[in-house]
């Protein structure tokens, strides 16, 4: 079996998943459907083709990769690039599924999967990627620096090692400064449709104010008990 299969056309889809049949079933389906796809079937050679391009539009990650497996990519992913990544696991348990998307993936879909809806979520999820990059205001505040293109979070002159969904959870506050948002509605703005547990929300948030606060004391986040938590500038 070798490492790398490349095919072209379209939006760039990486595909890692180490199983033959399904790769051979998703090129199938998603050259039909347009895409340009490379696949790599261990966790190596898809951080190396990663490295190699950094023009991917998406990158589908299958958990039980050899190597490497699908979380060690994730977080390896993440601390470069923001391109969105779905999961793809055979796994039903809600924690495997958080600990992905507390790890930066962006979506999840479980094996066996049906292929209109994986299709549906791949366009949704490189739309929203697309539309996500046509803006790059610099929304700051006295130490607090966000550049929404890039992903980039900064306090002073401090980059602060986000996950894309931390980053997109102090965005979504920052954009409604002085409005409390409730668990719910932060859920439904990060993630969209999401059936896990709502402490998600206050597993980041304790990630974010622990990064902000190596560098400075001012309070970013606050919470309001009973209610969420708001940024106040």
């Amino acid at each position: 079996m070798t490492n790398v299969t490349k095919t072209t056309e379209m939006a760039k889809i990486l595909l890692c998943e180490d199983e033959e049949n399904i790769v051979s079933f998703l090129l199938t389906e998603l050259q039909y459907e347009g895409f340009s796809v490379d696949v790599a079937y261990d966790g190596d050679t898809a951080l190396q083709l990663l490295g190699e391009s950094q023009s991917y539009d998406l990158i589908l990650l299958d958990i039980m990769l050899p190597v490497k497996n699908g979380l060690e990519c994730l977080r390896e992913i993440r601390k470069t690039s923001a391109v969105p990544v779905i999961i793809l696991t055979a796994r039903k348990e809600v924690y495997d599924k958080v600990a992905f998307l507390n790890a930066g993936a962006d979506d999840y879909i479980t094996k066996p999967f049906d292929t209109l809806e994986l299709i549906a979520r791949i366009k949704r999820n490189i739309e929203r990627a697309k539309t996500s990059s046509l803006h790059n205001p610099i929304e700051t505040t006295a130490s607090l620096t966000i550049y929404k293109d890039s992903y980039r979070a900064l306090i002073g002159n401090n980059l602060l090692n986000l996950t894309k969904t931390e980053f997109e959870m102090l965005l979504y506050l920052y954009e409604n400064a002085d409005k409390v948002k409730t668990r719910n509605e932060i859920i439904q703005a990060v993630f969209g449709d999401f059936y896990g547990e709502s402490n998600i929300v206050d597993a980041n948030i304790k990630n974010i104010r622990a990064k902000i606060s190596a560098y400075t004391d001012e309070p970013i986040i606050n919470t309001v008990r009973g209610k969420g938590y708001v940024v106040r500038l």
